[in-house]
């Protein structure tokens, strides 16, 4: 599941947002007012859509679309002249004002892009990387998240795949 995340300046215009998201069928998983607050989100979820002001108090869209990178699809909202001053190329922006229905609609849509972005695996591969996940919660009384963020990290820094990754756990724990 592809997650949403929040990040304005301040928790009122998170809840807000959150607010639009949710009355267009759109579940927020994390709000935060920081860049600071959206990359422990990312730490978390790995991966997801952000929607966020064009500057929080500690930094910028425009550095949280480059600091994510391929984990996140950046949509920075704001004024005319606020979007102009983003540059990073796979940016999206939202001008506002905008009603609660553009901004779910904007949303809807690329989450379905992130959708796309994610690998397609086969259920042999869903069973392994559950059965990791599973060894790892049990083995090291880590929660779900933690585990899939440790095979994640795993993966990462052996070059190897998801799914390659949990089959290696799981045979080292055989």
């Amino acid at each position: 599941m592809t997650n949403v995340i929040v990040a304005f300046a301040t928790e009122e215009q998170c809840a807000r947002c959150a607010s639009a998201l949710e009355a267009g069928g759109i579940p927020v998983a994390w709000r935060c007012t920081s860049f600071g607050g959206v990359r422990r989100a990312f730490d978390l979820y790995d991966e997801g859509v952000l929607v966020c002001a064009c500057r929080l108090p500690d930094g910028t869209a425009d550095d949280l679309a480059w600091d994510l990178g391929e984990r996140a699809i950046v949509v920075a909202v704001g004024k005319a002249a606020q979007l102009e001053m983003c540059e990073h190329p796979q940016l999206f922006r939202l001008r506002i004002p905008c009603s609660r229905g553009e901004l779910a609609s904007a949303v809807s849509m690329l989450l379905q892009l992130q959708r796309m972005r994610q690998p397609h695996r086969s259920e042999e591969e869903k069973r392994a990387i559950a059965a990791a996940k599973a060894l790892l919660m049990d083995k090291f009384a880590m929660t779900e998240p933690e585990a899939h963020h440790y095979l994640q990290k795993s993966a990462m820094d052996r070059g190897l795949k998801l799914p390659e990754m949990a089959a290696k756990i799981l045979a080292s724990n055989a």
